[in-house]
């Protein structure tokens, strides 16, 4: 057995020679011989062969060389666990590799994790408003990954310093709030006095004495809001409903800290009342009317209609979203509410598919599960609790039902609602993102300052870090992405969640290889790389001769998606991979990333090109091509011959339309989407050209289009010409030989998309090619004559989508009484001027 020992033990001090150690087999068993060896004292110093002494005797015997390397990393000496990982011949291999992975994600993860605390002592001392540049982030940044340990001491000295800066600020103000709060003229209410304690607490100085100066604070942030008073479980509802409706009743004292605050307050009660008493659509416009005054909003008539067979009506109010601070969140303010009458328990069918809405009956309490919907419950126990508050009436309010919505409630359905909720302005934005995590999750500042540092406001991760905390903080609740629980970086699911919606917004697998690239040779702090670089990356990362023009083909498309921005003016090549906290930790990774998406485009050329792609929907047996049919080629170079060869009377010579179609078969749609870059095409005037030209080559067929004349979207005009030609031909193929063929062409909004709904009057799908398998590109069907025109045109389609519509060419029931045949639809991404 091993003793332990202490320096305490031996009576003289006990030196051994540094240099002696670092020969010493054993020394990989003693993690602080380790660090000791790793840091930077001279082997001549006394102490320092005093504390490797000790570091020998305190541990008789040592630990095996595993079991230090995890130590050292768990401690943050990640140079002594390289030191170990380099020199150290007991650690066997697959020890060696479980070592490197472990230092190589702790020494990512360092870094942000210093980030972090850095950027939250700047805005401690911000909100406090006092100066605090003790600290060079980027250094401490830079040095995390060597010795974390030695950082973080760095980090809680300065955490002291600023702590003892703080705190005769906030005396003095709470001197201040104690001396007002003692004079009768300023008459401060209860409510206030304790906002201005709430901003103290949290670190608001700066708040808090705006406040005490009554001064307006701008946007309030959520700390200052009113707090709803608890609720005291020896009261039932009804009960205390009974003292504020019945004056004569024999009140408890206990009341008196219960009443009403002002006279909307006494009014919404007596609604609710009537409610338990009366089933009527005067009742139910009588509650909305009366919330929508509590909450502020000027008076309005009001409807309210029976729902169905139910015991609700279905009206409206205003003023939830009526203040500054929350106007963002829902720009037209007003929101259903379906009111229930006496003995009401249940809620309406059909309500699910609805916008976020409130209910509201004598006898509904809301769930106690956790599952959101888009009926939120407002019970009795709210509203009681509600009107003894003299203001921030809609973010109390708020702060109820949101949390039994979906986020989507707050940041909408799509990447724009949010980006339009949070505005331009960086300070705006950082108040509006503190309500959202406020109001939906219920988390206060150090959620929202997780979400800034790993996203840098980037709205889209912004949405990914939402709709997951949604499902997370019922389980984590404060504790989620905490420091003490490692950050967000710790956070694997997110990380992996964060990386796949940022790889999908590169829009096709070039783009993504050079985000990757861009990514691993690009400066770790600032994120900028030349193209020169990237490049090289490419080539250094892949023996595949195409990988450098894949990644130079990806390079525009991501400039035009936002992931990369140019330096200056674009002539010095220089670009910039946006930075954000996620972006920094995926580049530890981003190698490897590039290496193996590069051998899976390599092995995905070579198997195209040993089984060939398809060219056309319809047999072409000979070369004498129509300029219907040119269509088909309106991607590739060879149209401009194909046009010439027909204008100088020479037909189409085979060897023009074998080239034709190796260069179509050989065309890769996601290399075309970055090659074309972000494109408008007005959709009526192609409709009419195609038409036309199909009509000339169907002469059975009548086309009848329909489509709004300033209707635009964002796809190049020779890529949808090449959609549309395969779709319609494919139709007016079938309807040409039978009487009254028809095909009909509906192009309508349906923002942020455009359908184009393709019918006709043919005998419909074959059972064997309905849904999704029409599409399929099998050796099978092309025995039977479909040679893939449909499965080449949804490919071209999905590569041109955007990040707010996934373009799509789909079957879908079309219901047309006489247009029973095939139904195809194209969803486009709709152009906006």
């Amino acid at each position: 057995m091993s003793e332990e020992r202490t320096g305490d033990d031996v009576g003289v001090e006990i030196r051994i020679d540094r240099d002696l150690l670092e020969t010493w087999p054993g020394r990989f068993r003693y993690p602080d011989v380790l660090i000791g060896l790793a840091s930077e004292t001279g082997p001549g110093s006394d102490a320092d062969g005093s504390a490797l002494a000790r570091a020998v005797l305190t541990r008789a015997g040592g630990r095996s060389p595993r079991t230090v390397g995890e130590e050292l990393v768990d401690r943050g000496e990640f140079e002594a666990a390289e030191y170990l990982h380099t020199d150290c011949p007991e650690l066997g291999g697959h020890d060696k590799e479980a070592l490197k992975r472990r230092l190589e994600a702790a020494r990512a993860a360092a870094g942000e994790d210093v980030r972090q605390e850095v950027r939250k002592l700047e805005r401690e001392a911000a909100a406090a408003g006092v100066r605090f540049d003790l600290l060079d982030a980027e250094a401490l940044v830079a040095r995390a990954p060597s010795r974390r340990s030695a950082v973080d001491d760095e980090l809680r000295e300065a955490a002291d310093m600023l702590a003892q800066q703080v705190k005769p600020v906030a005396d003095e103000l709470r001197a201040r709030l104690e001396r007002q709060a003692a004079e009768a003229v300023t008459r401060r209410s209860d409510p206030v006095m304790k906002r201005v304690d709430a901003l103290i607490a949290a670190g608001e100085l700066i708040a808090a004495r705006t406040l005490l100066n009554r001064e307006p604070l701008g946007t309030p942030i959520p700390e200052s809001a009113a707090p709803l008073p608890p609720w005291n479980p020896l009261w039932t509802p009804d009960e205390l409903l009974d003292y504020h409706l019945n004056p004569a009743a024999n009140r408890p004292p206990e009341f008196a800290s219960w009443e009403a605050a002002d006279t909307n307050g006494r009014e919404l009660l007596a609604a609710y009342g009537r409610l338990q008493k009366e089933d009527s659509a005067q009742a139910a416009e009588a509650f909305a009317g009366a919330l929508s005054r509590f909450l502020g909003a000027p008076v309005r008539d009001g409807v309210a209609r029976r729902v169905d067979d139910s015991r609700h009506h279905h009206t409206y109010f205003d003023g939830l979203f009526g203040t500054p601070a929350l106007s963002r969140l829902h720009p037209t303010g007003r929101v259903d509410l379906y009111v229930g009458g006496p003995g009401t328990t249940g809620l309406p069918d059909r309500l699910a598919q609805q916008p976020p809405h409130v209910a509201v009956a004598p006898g509904l309490a809301a769930p106690e599960y956790t599952d959101r919907r888009a009926t939120a419950v407002l019970s009795l126990r709210d509203l009681l609790r509600l009107v003894v508050l003299p203001e921030d009436r809609p973010a109390a309010m708020l702060g109820i039902l949101a949390r039994q919505w979906p986020v989507a409630a707050l940041i909408g359905s799509r990447g724009p609602d949010l980006a339009a909720a949070l505005g331009d302005e960086p300070d705006a934005a950082w108040r509006t993102l503190r309500w959202i995590a406020h109001l939906s999750l219920g988390a206060g500042l150090p959620l929202a300052q997780a979400m800034e540092n790993c996203t840098a406001m980037d709205t889209a991760s912004l949405r990914v870090m939402l709709r997951y905390a949604e499902d997370r903080m019922p389980a984590a609740g404060a504790a989620l992405w905490s420091g003490a629980e490692g950050g967000w970086q710790r956070d694997e699911v997110l990380v992996q969640a964060l990386q796949e919606e940022l790889v999908a917004r590169c829009g096709g697998p070039a783009a993504e290889a050079a985000w990757w690239a861009a990514l691993a040779a690009g400066h770790p702090s600032t994120g900028e790389v030349s193209t020169e670089d990237l490049l090289l990356m490419a080539e250094a990362c892949s023996e595949w001769p195409g990988a450098v023009e894949q990644v130079r083909a990806g390079v525009e498309a991501l400039v035009a998606r936002g992931l990369l921005v140019r330096a200056g003016d674009g002539t010095d090549g220089l670009l910039t991979v946006p930075p954000s906290g996620i972006v920094r930790m995926l580049r530890a990774g981003a190698e490897q990333q590039l290496t193996g998406l590069l051998t899976r485009l390599a092995h995905a050329r070579d198997e195209r090109d040993a089984t060939g792609a398809p060219a056309s929907s319809a047999p072409l047996t000979s070369p004498a091509w129509t300029p219907w049919q040119w269509n088909r080629f309106a991607t590739v170079p060879s149209l401009a011959r194909l046009a010439a060869a027909a204008a100088g009377g020479t037909g189409t010579p085979a060897a023009q339309a074998a080239e034709a179609l190796a260069e179509l078969r050989d065309q890769d749609p996601a290399a075309l989407a970055e090659a074309q870059g972000p494109a408008v095409t007005e959709l009526a005037p192609l409709l009419d050209a195609l038409a036309a030209q199909c009509r000339d080559h169907h002469p059975g067929a009548v086309l009848d289009v329909r489509c709004p004349p300033a209707l635009s979207v964002e796809v190049p005009e020779p890529v949808l010409r090449a959609v549309l030609y395969e779709v319609l031909d494919n139709a007016a193929g079938v309807v040409a030989g039978t009487d009254s063929g028809l095909v009909q062409v509906v192009a309508r909004a349906e923002a942020p998309e455009v359908h184009v709904e393709v019918r006709d009057s043919g005998p419909g799908l074959p059972a064997g090619s309905r849904g999704r398998r029409i599409f399929a590109l099998s050796a099978a069907g092309r025995e039977r004559g479909r040679t893939g025109g449909l499965h080449r045109a949804r490919l071209l389609l999905r590569a041109f989508d955007t990040p707010s519509v996934e373009t799509e060419l789909e079957v879908f029931e079309s219901g047309h009484p006489t247009l029973t045949g095939a139904a195809l639809r194209l969803v486009l991404p709709e152009h906006t001027p």
